[in-house]
């Protein structure tokens, strides 16, 4: 898996990698504004998990995510909401399922 030194590299490189949709967490949902639609993190499957150094966070480091849809939509996310509820983020999170071999 490649490494990212940025944030905004990462987010790059997976969007040219067809990651183009975006997944926000709306109402213990997930909305994809480009879709117009709610996703129930239930229907995604993790593929992709990248850290990166962030010195603006909290934590120092913000994670970019890749997803797939049950119907192969391919979109991503980031750790930004768990900036500010820690508890939704993880109680959305831990829904996805996780490709083999991926580890959460």
């Amino acid at each position: 898996m490649p490494q990212y030194n940025t944030f905004s590299e990462a987010i790059t490189a997976l969007r040219d990698r067809g990651y183009i949709h975006t997944f926000t967490i709306q109402k213990n949902q997930l909305f994809c504004p480009e879709l117009s639609t709610t996703v129930p993190p239930e229907q995604l499957t993790l593929i992709e998990r990248h850290q990166v150094p962030s010195p603006d966070t909290i934590s120092g480091t913000r994670e970019v995510y890749g997803l797939r849809a049950g119907d192969h939509t391919l979109g991503l996310m980031t750790s930004t909401y768990g900036e500010y509820d820690p508890e939704g983020f993880e109680a959305v999170f831990r829904r996805f399922k996780v490709a083999k071999g991926k580890g959460s």
